[in-house]
């Protein structure tokens, strides 16, 4: 099965598939709620600039929502666990059974190399963290400090403790789960004690059967997934795209080809495409301009970005300075179906000022002042907790 849609299609159906057009989630926790389960995963990442890049997501999403706030209520009730998805991500619950199969094959390939070396040079640590979390869990590696397990100096890509290292050995393994997170320090329990038995205790599937699932599983999360190329928006193992899978998928219709007219690119959805496409159809504009995520699942695809927006974005962050060509946290502005806009800003919490470092519209996008810019500043003020936001040309945005 194969779709024919023009760019504006394309367009329409990717705003509506990830979250950004046609919902009306409501404020704070029910909005989470709802928002992180039609996500379907959030990929996660420790830097805390404007909030973290998860709290990113859901804020351009749902209204009423602050840093710190996802990943609280998600552990709090359950409504997820970390594992490898997109890269370190927050995945919801009811997928837990299918990433047993990952866990139990051992996991991310450069944690099982890490943890074979640590077999090797320390032997018996491994084991001693997994008696210490069963007897005293949840723990941190700073209670393991504090109780002076597993302590010895472990040289690899960065100087750690090797009780840190056997952590996230146990964790890659599934047999510990984050069970919740303070200040972003993971606290680890027995798997079993944070997963409801009800998952925990189902049989996984073959490790064939979850990469077939996965791969379903991530076009419907990006949306659209090139076939050719992007390779860091395809799902493990690399050689997933040579294998066959894809064409098997699409053979038997659990995978459909979108052509874009004027893109060379061709795409993979799901089978209800053309259906959703028709649902976001049906839902209005809502005049409002949407802040972005640098990991947003909108801008996984960078190919998608540039052949349907012609929008270039790189997440700069871990660039040397001078080699930025935009600045150090830049967070693309959405506004209906179009980049209108990016900018880079720092928050200053001890006065409530969202310094905008700068801000550069797109060609035919829009300025700061723009209405919908304005109400759109105001409301990350409101997520932020902040007073006011200013700019570089001395303009100033009170909250609302």
């Amino acid at each position: 099965m194969e779709f024919r849609w023009t760019i504006e299609e394309a367009r329409w159906y990717l705003i509506h598939a990830l979250g950004l057009h046609g919902y009306g989630y409501p404020p704070g926790e029910e909005g989470i709620r709802r928002c992180f389960a039609d996500l379907n995963v959030l990929q996660l990442d420790p830097l805390p600039i404007l909030g973290r890049s998860h709290d990113l997501v859901i804020q351009a999403r749902v209204d009423g929502t602050h840093p710190g706030q996802v990943l609280e209520l998600v552990h709090r009730e359950r409504l997820g666990f970390e594992y490898w998805d997109k890269m370190l991500s927050l995945i919801p619950i009811v997928h837990f059974p299918w990433f047993r199969a990952r866990m139990e094959a051992g996991g991310n390939r450069w944690e099982r190399e890490r943890e074979e070396r640590l077999k090797r040079d320390h032997p018996g640590a491994l084991e001693a963290v997994y008696a210490a979390v069963k007897e005293h869990g949840p723990l941190s590696s700073a209670e393991l400090r504090e109780r002076g397990i597993a302590q010895e100096a472990r040289r690899g890509w960065k100087a750690t403790r090797v009780a840190n290292v056997a952590l996230i050995a146990l964790w890659n393994r599934g047999r510990i789960s984050v069970t919740y997170r303070k200040n972003f320090r993971r606290y680890f329990d027995l798997a079993e004690r944070v997963i409801p038995a009800s998952l925990y205790d189902r049989a996984p599937p073959t490790l064939d059967e979850f990469w077939e699932w996965l791969l379903l599983k991530r076009v419907r999360d990006a949306g659209l997934l090139p076939l050719r190329g992007d390779a860091d928006s395809w799902p493990p193992p690399r050689g997933v795209r040579r294998s066959g899978l894809p064409e098997r998928l699409m053979a038997e219709e659990r995978l459909v080809l979108v052509h874009v007219e004027g893109v060379k690119t061709t795409f993979l959805a799901p089978p209800d495409a053309e259906a959703r496409l028709e649902e976001a159809r049906r839902h209005d504009f809502d005049g409002r301009a949407r802040f972005l995520s640098p990991l947003d699942p909108l801008l996984w695809s960078r190919k998608a970005l540039r052949e349907l927006w012609d929008f270039e974005y790189a997440w700069e962050v871990y660039k040397p300075p001078a080699k930025r060509r935009w600045g150090y946290y830049v967070l693309p502005v959405l506004y209906e179906d179009r980049f209108v806009a990016r900018f880079d800003a720092k928050f200053e919490a001890s006065t409530g000022t969202l310094n905008v470092l700068s801000y550069w519209k797109e060609p035919g996008g829009l300025p700061w002042s723009h209405p919908a810019i304005v109400s759109a500043f105001q409301r990350f003020l409101d997520y932020l907790g902040g007073e006011r936001a200013t700019f570089p040309d001395g303009g100033k945005i009170r909250a609302a």
